[in-house]
């Protein structure tokens, strides 16, 4: 029965998260995109931390290595990983900004070659890293001439925001905070929330001040499925199953964003969106093969 629930958890978050970008659209046709995140960082935030109060006894930052995890995943997963993400959304698809979250574990896995010595790869698996730079260039490479105009923007902010949450976990990582995963998550999205509105209002954006539906609907969605809801479960699961189990769940989003974006906007999922996101798979796959082979045997009981 544990094992049932785990799946189901599991597919939870996938579903959870792939609808999420489609939450996203609709939304954006009544707030501006950073808005819209820093709302549904506030609510979240607030969630969680009182969640945090009630299950945990130790809940709040108490080393310096407790506030630099809590600021870096704050200002960089959250603020630049999804605030700035969802402004290249807002120039693209939701079907693209779907995809595109399949190339956080190869940039997560490049990032900590860099700044943490124990997780080198190796010379082998550099040819991944390689084949999915390839898909992911497919993937944002304007089909023209290269001009820059709203859409080349939205794939480079969209970019930009993958390495924003691959920095943001390895920066966590590096700092090794004592606060407990959830409660250190939780400062992080108040930080995040934060920061987004303080980048907000530097960048500004249109919004009327009016309330539709829509928008409040597309709020609380975010706000407690796709955030509080979807990380307690995912962080839950990571602490009984290794990080290569739990990052398949990156590569189940992208089908519920594709199949979510052409129910609701009939966007098109085109050979090029396809094409690139086999190839990042495939060098993951690459990248990763040993404890993947490792994996396998383990659950079938292979020698």
């Amino acid at each position: 029965m544990s094992r049932l629930r785990d799946i189901v958890a599991f597919l939870s978050i996938a579903t959870f998260w792939g609808f999420s970008f489609t939450v996203v659209e609709m939304g954006l046709s009544s707030l501006p995109p950073l808005l819209l995140m820093a709302f549904r960082y506030d609510i979240a935030g607030l969630i969680l931390l009182g969640y945090v109060i009630v299950r945990y006894d130790i809940w709040r930052p108490t080393t310096q290595s407790d506030l630099f995890a809590i600021c870096g995943g704050g200002v960089l997963w959250i603020a630049l990983g999804n605030g700035v993400w969802f402004v290249g959304q807002a120039l693209t698809s939701s079907v693209l900004s779907g995809v595109m979250p399949s190339l956080i574990p190869i940039v997560t896995t490049v990032c900590s070659w860099v700044f943490l010595p124990n997780d080198r790869l190796a010379p082998s698996s550099l040819v991944g890293v390689l084949i999915s730079f390839v898909g992911a260039m497919i993937l944002v490479w304007p089909t023209g001439p290269v001009t820059l105009n709203a859409g080349l923007l939205g794939k480079s902010l969209l970019f930009v925001g993958v390495i924003g949450a691959a920095l943001g976990s390895v920066v966590i990582r590096w700092a090794s905070p004592s606060l407990a995963t959830i409660p250190l998550v939780a400062w992080s999205v108040l930080v995040g929330a934060g920061s987004i509105h303080l980048l907000s209002s530097i960048v500004g954006g249109s919004w009327s001040g009016s309330v539709t539906v829509l928008g409040v609907l597309s709020v609380a969605y975010l706000s407690t499925v796709a955030t509080v809801i979807s990380y307690i479960l995912y962080f839950r699961l990571l602490d009984r199953y290794t990080a290569i189990e739990i990052t398949l769940v990156t590569y189940l989003v992208p089908l519920v964003a594709a199949t979510t974006g052409v129910i609701f906007f009939e966007e098109p999922v085109t050979t090029r969106i396809i094409g690139g996101f086999l190839i990042i798979l495939l060098g993951f796959g690459l990248m990763k093969r040993a404890p993947i082979q490792s994996q396998i045997s383990h659950l079938s009981g292979w020698p």
